[in-house]
């Protein structure tokens, strides 16, 4: 009875290692493999947060209440309470304007770069000669991009402008477009409206690089069998677009539209970042700070309230 007792539990030993052996040889499903490399993007940008970011910010946050000196050895601070925010919003005349100029850009800014970035991205799905070349023109302004750069082209155009003796400081300007609509009776502030998107073109444009490869990565993950489908049901290329291409592209367009907003409050032209710059350059630390923190949590609120819109909108299509 022994003898069986111990062949029994011999038995379930070797079972149980059996199946250990099993569940370490299981290979790695899909959605593991891609929340693992999910995990590892997170982990970098939290190494270059905590590193890079972390100190900074607080400090932003611990000037941001108090009157900042510079010492000879070290930056002195006295705490002030909310005085830094007061000032802001009660004696300060520039920065809730440049907030609502800010804001105002980005409303028309985001609507129009993601429509560019999503038609071009159309474009450059399909196959042509010199599909390659197109890609690297488009995305070339992301990879040379830089203030220095973008602000050298401007005074290009400035020094150009104050030659002529003209207002516009703009790359490409629209006055011809702008005589012509004036000449046919429309109103002044449609006219003002469309000739500074049209004024804008090259800046749209070079904005919008990471979006169209951001489209163009998403256009390349829908299945070409839905189309296959669609037009053995007789569907026509715009329906296609309406029911296939466009709710596919939903979390994209997501991705696209948070990354236009805060690349639009960041650009080195918002008129906020530039009161913030010159705030630092007259050791106005204090006020500088304050400034950063609010347009932080403005644009943190701005984020939250369209991913809460957009992500309903995602989940409805996914659904």
């Amino acid at each position: 009875m022994e003898i069986n007792k111990t062949k029994e539990v011999e038995a379930v030993l070797v079972d149980t290692a059996k199946k250990k052996k099993e569940k370490q040889k299981k290979p790695m499903t899909l959605a593991a493999r891609s929340a693992l490399t999910g995990y590892g993007f997170i982990a970098i940008w939290i190494i270059g947060f905590l590193f890079i970011f972390a100190k900074p910010m607080l400090l932003s946050f611990i000037y941001s209440f108090s009157k900042v000196r510079l010492g000879r050895a070290a930056v002195r601070t006295t705490f002030i309470g909310l005085r830094n925010y007061k000032y802001i919003f009660n004696e300060d005349p520039f920065y809730t304007q440049n907030i609502f100029g800010a804001l105002s850009t980005m409303l028309y800014e985001v609507p129009i770069i993601s429509i560019f970035s999503m038609f071009i991205a159309s474009m450059l799905n399909q196959e042509f000669k010199g599909r390659t070349f197109a890609r690297v023109l488009f995305f070339l302004p992301v990879i040379i991009a830089s203030g220095v750069t973008i602000q050298i082209l401007k005074e290009g155009g400035m020094s150009t402008t104050m030659s002529t003796s003209t207002d516009s400081v703009y790359l490409f300007q629209s006055t011809a477009l702008k005589d012509l609509l004036m000449s046919t009776g429309f109103n002044s502030k449609f006219i003002e409206t469309m000739t500074s998107v049209i004024d804008k073109i090259f800046d749209i444009t070079w904005k919008s690089g990471v979006q169209i490869l951001l489209y163009l990565s998403g256009l390349q993950t829908i299945p070409k069998s839905y189309y296959e489908v669609s037009s053995m049901e007789g569907a026509t290329a715009w329906e296609e677009f309406w029911k296939i291409t466009f709710p596919m592209l939903m979390p994209i367009t997501l991705v696209c539209v948070i990354y236009t907003i805060i690349d639009s409050f960041t650009y080195y032209d918002n008129p906020v970042m530039l009161q913030i710059k010159d705030s630092f350059k007259a050791l106005e630390f204090g006020h500088a700070s304050a400034m950063s923190i609010i347009f932080c949590i403005i644009i943190f609120v701005l984020v939250v309230l369209v991913t809460k819109t957009v992500f309903r909108s995602v989940s409805d299509k996914v659904e």
